[in-house]
């Protein structure tokens, strides 16, 4: 009987300790799917994907648009989202958490992506109280991208402004900050304040730079010259990102096109034959402007108005075979794509309606429930991805006790001839 017992006891010990040896393993392999808070899926079946959802058949094209995927959130104002791809392969963002309005405290939020875009890093800000909005993104010789500022002010015959420094290094995820850093001279005549009372100058960055064919830096400012009540678009050169001179009358106050703010909001992008191309706003809901420069932007054509393409901050992707995408809006959200690379004939997506149709919860009902403020960036030699905002009560700030969110949302294009 006490041998019987004693090994029966032995068997009862043995399988107790293969079933907490199980038990261990299964806690530790439970442990090893998470590294810092973040899990990591099992297989590639549960990593997020695009789902594209829809195909529309243009001339010559067949276009697929994935669901539009939901970036961030906010209660608080979230919206004019702007955004790069950074030289280490990660997608940057910055979106405007102010008014729209000229105030001294142009704040921002920013957020990064490792996956085209598919997920997004939780919106932060270096300085929550400064003046970091940016419209303005520019690729530094060393990798390192440079965000100019709108907000300039007076220094003698200059403007002055700060900086900031993201780190092009994939991962790094750092933003630095230099104040009164940047300087813009070489005015061919003297500017009208935006808001005197802030004492800030006439002129502003706005769309993203590149690179000169001398290896200097081009950009694009808008703002208003002394005596004249519409805006005017110009183009500025550095050779270090830093110190700005003028470098071209883009278009002008006496801009013949329709709109009645004149040239301001622009993308410059260099075409595949060498020539610059830059396209810009004068007003909400009438055609964009667009002009050529085939010396570097030295000179350029006489502006002519878009048939095709209308109105509000565009946004320029060009493709490894030289064709472009073009995004904007207001009214409406679209892409419009140019399989020739020269700018002249665009075939349009309508993006609003497809994300009426995927998201009938969160429709954009009207023309002012979005900025039409866009960004798209290249994925592939042959699809891009859009990133957009939604806006459920407008310019106003959502009331404390409502439900709604102003959001940022992104979709993928893909096209293939038919």
């Amino acid at each position: 009987m006490t041998a019987n017992f004693f090994c029966r006891a032995a068997r009862i010990r043995a399988v107790a300790l293969r079933i907490t040896i199980v038990a261990c393993l299964a806690l530790m392999a439970k442990a090893a799917m998470v590294v810092e808070g973040v899990p990591l899926l099992a297989d590639d079946q549960q990593r997020p994907a695009w789902e594209m959802t829809k195909t529309v058949s243009l001339d010559g094209l067949e276009v697929s648009l994935s669901k539009p995927r939901l970036v961030a959130r906010s209660q608080r104002y979230l919206w004019f989202p702007t955004m790069t791809r950074l030289s280490g392969g990660e997608l940057f963002a910055t979106f405007s958490t102010n008014l729209d309005a000229v105030v001294s405290d142009r704040t921002s939020s920013v957020s990064w992506s490792a996956d085209d875009g598919l997920t997004w890093s939780e919106p932060s800000s270096i300085m929550p109280k400064g003046d970091l909005y940016a419209e303005t993104m520019l690729r530094l010789k060393n990798g390192d991208e440079m965000l100019l500022p709108f907000n300039l002010y007076p220094d003698g015959e200059a403007m002055r402004g700060w900086h900031q420094i993201v780190a092009g290094k994939n991962g790094a995820r750092k933003v630095s900050f230099t104040d009164k850093s940047v300087t813009v001279s070489g005015w061919p005549r003297p500017d009208r304040s935006f808001n005197e009372k802030l004492g800030l100058s006439g002129f502003g960055f706005n769309g993203h730079g590149l690179a000169g064919k001398s290896g200097d830096y081009l950009a694009t400012m808008y703002g208003y010259f002394k005596g004249e009540q519409r805006y005017s678009l110009v183009m500025v050169e550095s050779t270090d990102g830093l110190a700005w001179k003028f470098r071209s009358l883009i278009a002008g106050f006496d801009c013949p096109l329709a709109g009645g703010e004149g040239p301001c909001e622009s993308q410059t992008v260099r075409l595949k034959d060498g020539r610059l191309m830059n396209v810009f706003r004068l007003a909400s809901s009438v055609p964009y402007g667009q002009t050529f420069s085939d010396d570097d932007g030295r000179t350029w054509s006489t502006p002519v108005a878009m048939k095709d393409a209308h109105s509000v901050q565009p946004s320029v992707a060009q493709m490894k075979d030289g064709s472009l995408v073009l995004t904007g809006g207001r009214p409406g959200i679209f892409a419009w794509i140019n399989r020739a690379g020269d700018g002249k004939d665009w075939l349009q997506v309508d993006l609003q309606s497809h994300h009426n149709e995927i998201h009938p919860q969160e429709v954009i009902v009207r023309s002012d429930r979005t900025t039409s403020y866009t960004e798209v960036v290249a994925l592939d030699e042959q699809s891009v991805m859009v990133m957009y905002d939604r806006i459920p009560h407008g310019w106003s700030a959502i009331p404390e006790n409502a439900p709604d969110t102003n959001s940022i949302w992104v979709v993928k294009l893909t096209w293939k001839a038919n």
